[in-house]
Formats: structure tokens, C-alpha cells, sequence
């Protein structure tokens, strides 16, 4: 009885073990949760998800302030979408965003479809190309 009661003690410490920490790029099922601060730059067909279909490459954003990413991803808090373009790296969708972090920028364009974060305003809208979708990108300004 001891023995059981052993094993089933090291089994339950085992359960609880700390997750395994993902790193600066890695790949997920589409069926789970991006972490925050983190976003999908691609997206593939896949079997070895069982009722996702696809495998997401994600990205740590806490380093960068411009990256590409799937138009299926999170925008982090304070992050722009300054173009958009087809792509076949976004399978499922077929769009990717370029991101900024404006983080020394006073005025940038954005395209409309953009987050504007907190302490920026728009002070113009005007027809672009860069923006696959609407042709629609507005300047915001920070106040």
C-alpha cells in the first residue's frame, strides 16, 4: 500500500511540473492561445493538430519595434499596421501585416483598419496603396 501510495505521489509531482517555456520563435496548433506580446508570422496546413489544421510560427515582440505578421494575428497593445500585402506564408487567410512600435516617432501613416494606441490621434486620411484592403491609411499624430 505504501509503494502505491508512492508512485502515485510521483506521478501527481510530475503532472504539476513547470511548463516548458517557449522561445523567442517557436511553433504552435492554431487552437491554442498566442501568448500576450507575441505574434503569428506564419501559418501552415497540418496534420499533427488534432482539430486545429494548422500550425502557427509565433514571435516574442518584447525586442522588436517592426515585424511581419499574419493578418489572423494579435496586434499587441500599442503596436500599428503601417501595410498590408498577400502572402502565401499565411496559409488560411492569405495577408500579412507589416508592424510598427512607434516608440520615437511623433507622426507615422497607418493603414485604417489599424489600432490607433492610446495617446495618438488622426490627423489625415488619404488613398494608398500600401494598404491591401481598404487603399485607405490615415497619419496619426502623438499628443
Amino acid at each position: 500500500m505504501l509503494l502505491l501510495l508512492g508512485l502515485m505521489a510521483a506521478a501527481t509531482t510530475q503532472a504539476q511540473a513547470t511548463p516548458q517555456r517557449i522561445t523567442a520563435g517557436t511553433t504552435i496548433c492554431s487552437n491554442s492561445p498566442v501568448p500576450a506580446g507575441w505574434v503569428v508570422t506564419g501559418s501552415y496546413p497540418n496534420n499533427g493538430c488534432a482539430g486545429a489544421g494548422y500550425i502557427y510560427t509565433i514571435l516574442d515582440t518584447s525586442n522588436l519595434t517592426k515585424v511581419t505578421v499574419c493578418s489572423i494575428s494579435p496586434i499587441p497593445a500599442g503596436w500599428v499596421i503601417t501595410g498590408s500585402y498577400t502572402t502565401s506564408t499565411c496559409a488560411g487567410t492569405g495577408y500579412a501585416y507589416t508592424l510598427l512600435k512607434p516608440t520615437t516617432q511623433t507622426t507615422t501613416a497607418v493603414c485604417s483598419f489599424s489600432p490607433i494606441p492610446a495617446g495618438w490621434v488622426v490627423t489625415n486620411s488619404f488613398s494608398t496603396g500600401t494598404c491591401a484592403g481598404s487603399n485607405i491609411a490615415y497619419t496619426i499624430h502623438k499628443v
